[in-house]
């Protein structure tokens, strides 16, 4: 009985250890449960802090950018008030040109030496003593001329200068040019004149450059200096805009400098105007620029003022149409047609624009009028040799006014042309890049608007050798 008691109080002690240890192990797992839950806890506090704080960081960012965006949108308005808002083109270097201290200006220099030798087999004299194709001026057949004359020059050379600078609106580029063409030029003389004096900027150009009514860029090349029969070099001071249409069509339009009055009796012939004269021209290429067309017009004024209540106005007109094109890249074909009224200056060899008469205290003014015509092929035989065949006229109207005046004898001169032609043909040979050797011959002749009383001939003979070397720089 005893040994059972003991063992029930063992057991019963056992019970009360096991329940005892299972309680405090319950309370340790419980208290190490609870440090995790405030260690997460914790951490994820601590987190939170880092991400406000990110977000805080971000925010003042953002206003910052918010405030610099903010003045540079009023820097731009203001800017904007002050000039376009488009920024000038960075300058590009190019092959033979200077830039300025100012990292934008770009200046170029060119130009030519050349020198011209002139032979006049027949046709020759005083009014003939030029480097320049004289047809209109050459001594009528009856005149028994000199033959044989030599002229040299080397007035014909040239300096230029071209300047460009990018602007807020589009380069603005401007050209400096001359010779010394001037009054006197013939052996060892020469005056200096200017060719091209003009800027242009955007479509618009302004100041002393070739007319548009010429046809400069359809006209084959000789080594005359002057140019082709059939054709004009006619250099004005204009305003002129063009209208680009598509890539291969353009419209150019100018207001160019007319004649101040000049009134000096009945022998002006020319000038006098109130207004510049209005040309125009419109230009079509092909699609493979083998091709060039362009069509001319041109209208100004004439007038003969001998006072401010005495005045006699009559318009001059003209209109023209040329073209270029390469059969293959080494032919090339050119024609040029133009009839003008009324005009003098933009074509060569052309008469006088008009004859004024008298008419009791007023005057009468008759104006000349005439067809031109130019055709030519080029051929380009090789890299060092090409040449031009050409031949040009000009044929005066023999019926107005104008005709009467010379054949009647109410003008005393009974030289004045009806009909003049020239036949070139040429060579050209460049030994060395930007060094020519030209070689050209040119027949021509003229006939007068001869004098009802007159029995003599009225045809003048010419012919020339020219001989040209020319260096471009």
């Amino acid at each position: 009985m005893v040994k059972v008691n003991k063992l029930a109080l063992s057991v019963s002690a056992a019970l009360i250890l096991g329940a005892t240890g299972s309680a405090a192990q319950a309370a340790t797992a419980a208290k190490t449960q609870t440090q995790q839950q405030v260690s997460d806890l914790q951490a994820q506090v601590a987190q939170l802090q880092q991400l406000v704080q990110q977000l805080s960081t971000q925010q003042q960012q953002q206003a910052a950018q918010q405030q610099e965006q903010a003045v540079q949108l009023q820097e731009a308005a203001i800017q904007a008030l002050e000039k376009p808002n488009v920024a000038p083109k960075e300058s590009s270097s190019k092959p033979g040109w200077l830039t300025l201290g100012d990292g934008q200006t770009q200046l170029k220099i060119y130009g030519s030496i050349r020198a011209d030798s002139t032979y006049d087999f027949a046709g020759s004299n005083a009014n003939t003593t030029d480097i320049y194709n004289r047809t209109n001026r050459v001594p009528l057949n009856s005149a028994n001329a000199t033959q044989g004359s030599l002229n040299v020059s080397a007035a014909a050379s040239r300096i230029g200068l071209d300047v460009t600078r990018p602007t807020s609106y589009g380069d603005l580029v401007a050209k400096l040019e001359g010779d010394f063409l001037g009054t006197t030029y013939t052996n060892a003389n020469g005056s200096f004149r200017v060719r091209h004096a003009y800027l242009t900027l955007g479509k618009w150009l302004l100041g002393q450059t070739g007319s548009i009514f010429v046809n400069g860029e359809t006209i084959p090349e000789v080594v005359d200096a002057n140019g082709p029969m059939g054709s004009g070099s006619q250099r004005n001071v204009q305003v002129r805009y063009t209208q680009p249409i598509t890539k291969t069509q353009k419209v150019l339009v100018a207001l160019e400098g007319g004649d101040a009055d000049g009134y000096t009796g009945t022998a002006q012939t020319s000038g006098g105007s109130r207004f510049p004269a209005l040309t125009a021209r419109y230009d079509i290429s092909t699609a493979d620029k083998k091709g060039v067309l362009q069509v001319h017009g041109l209208v100004h004024e004439n007038r003969v003022s001998t006072n401010d209540t005495n005045a006699e106005e009559k318009l001059g007109w003209g209109a023209g149409i040329g073209a270029k094109y390469s059969l293959t890249p080494n032919d090339m074909v050119f024609a040029n047609y133009y009839h003008v009224r009324g005009d003098n200056r933009y074509m060569l060899y052309s008469n006088t624009a008009y004859v004024a008469t008298a008419n009791g205290t007023s005057y009468t003014i008759s104006p000349s009028e005439f067809d031109s015509a130019l055709v030519g092929y080029s051929r380009k035989w090789n890299a060092q040799w090409r040449s031009t065949l050409a031949g040009g006229g000009i044929w005066y109207k023999d019926d107005n006014a104008y005709a009467k005046a010379f054949t009647t004898g109410v003008k005393p001169s009974a030289s004045t042309n009806k009909t003049m032609y020239n036949i070139i043909v040429n060579t050209f040979y460049s030994p060395v890049k930007n060094v020519d050797i030209g070689a050209e011959y040119t027949y021509g002749q003229r006939e007068t608007f001869a004098a009802a009383t007159s029995t003599e001939s009225n045809k003048g003979d010419f012919s020339r050798f020219n001989l040209m070397a020319r260096y471009q720089f």
